[in-house]
């Protein structure tokens, strides 16, 4: 979640002060869908990664989340932009203090990440840079940054906490690069435990990483996780779609990797472009088969987050692409079309389909 989200939220928060109202915008609807053979949710969540539409309603999008079935929404920070210079925090009303005002009011948890490594950039602050990730000087300033960040927000519903965001990115299957990571991890994870009872702590790597070239090293690094943390979208190297079905065979090759743990999809999405060989009627199709493949593995996969409520701008796509440093056709319209709901709040097939899947199961 980018920046001008913190502006949105303030919004959101000054609305709610003065509307308490605010809850009542209109939901976008579309059909029926009839959902046969639909397993009841049990103790699973359902969580939707809400970004804001064109009219910038942040509370109105969560709104319209949750009559989707949501119970969960993500909120990722990074590092240097909670901890501005050494130990010294952000004296603004800062986001984790307005995350704290508003989640609550809404009676919604969150999906929290806060990033030393956000895919393939460093989200350490400036003065620590240089130093090794497993550096003393660097864990003992993420932990205290952590007791302040923790301090700001006793009032949230934490689902979980992931350190780092897709860590393979970065560390790609350099054995030195994660042997550090993993230390630092190892004991920031720890930490993390202490400021919160029952936590679920672990850390985000992308699907093709944690089956893949960066298995056995993901197998290490989860010893040290409550859960095992996963970004998962079905694209091929070109960002053309894979088959909706495939989510079968991938959660399948995920509990079968981790018999032992259980698993929480963290971002889960499906572009609809034509430019990445996808339709709307192929994206609403994977969230069916997303939701079938889900109540086989019910027992281990507690959490998906699908991607993302509403499509974003075009200036936001742009801002992803220059912040990622991948400028790509084929990766601009993977990041415009994964909404559910059009940027201007219009109908996609994919919102009806996800309301009616999690309706059926009881969200």
């Amino acid at each position: 979640m980018k920046r001008a989200t913190f502006f949105i939220l303030i919004l959101a928060l000054i609305a709610l002060a003065c509307d308490e109202s605010a809850d009542i915008a209109p939901d976008p609807t579309l059909a029926p869908v009839k959902i046969t053979d639909a397993q009841p949710k049990g103790d699973r969540i359902l969580a939707i990664d809400v970004t804001e539409p064109a009219d910038g309603d942040y509370d109105a999008a969560i709104s319209t989340a949750i009559d989707a079935g949501a119970e969960a929404v993500s909120l990722s920070l990074f590092w240097d932009d909670i901890e501005i210079s050494p130990n010294e925090y952000n004296p603004n009303p800062t986001f984790l203090e307005i995350a704290n005002a508003y989640y609550p009011t809404r009676n919604i948890a969150l999906d929290l990440v806060i990033t030393p490594i956000d895919t393939n950039q460093n989200r350490v602050p400036a003065d620590l840079k240089d130093l090794p990730i497993d550096d003393p000087e660097v864990i003992t300033r993420f932990n205290k940054m952590l007791d302040y960040a923790f301090a700001k927000i006793p009032d949230l519903d934490l689902v979980s906490l992931s350190i780092g965001n897709e860590i393979d990115a970065s560390l790609g299957t350099d054995a030195q690069k994660w042997a550090a990571f993993t230390t630092f991890y190892a004991e920031t994870s720890a930490h993390a435990r202490t400021l919160r009872p029952n936590l679920v702590v672990g850390t985000k790597g992308m699907f093709d990483g944690v089956t893949g070239d960066s298995a056995d090293y993901f197998q290490e690094i989860n010893q040290y996780s409550d859960a095992v943390f996963v970004t998962y979208y079905p694209l091929n190297s070109v960002f053309t779609v894979r088959d909706p079905n495939t989510v079968h065979e991938d959660f399948e090759k995920l509990v079968n990797l981790y018999p032992e743990k259980e698993i929480y999809l963290l971002e889960l999405g499906y572009p609809s472009s034509e430019v990445c060989d996808s339709t709307e009627t192929k994206q609403a199709q994977f969230i069916s088969e997303t939701f079938q493949a889900w109540d086989t593995h019910a027992e281990q996969i507690k959490v998906i987050n699908f991607a993302w409520l509403y499509e974003v701008s075009p200036d936001t796509v742009k801002g992803h692409e220059e912040y990622y440093g991948f400028e790509n056709r084929g990766f601009a319209a993977y990041l415009g079309s994964i909404g559910f709901l059009n940027y201007d709040g219009s109908e996609k097939s994919a919102y009806g389909r996800l309301k009616a899947e999690a309706d059926a199961r009881g969200w």
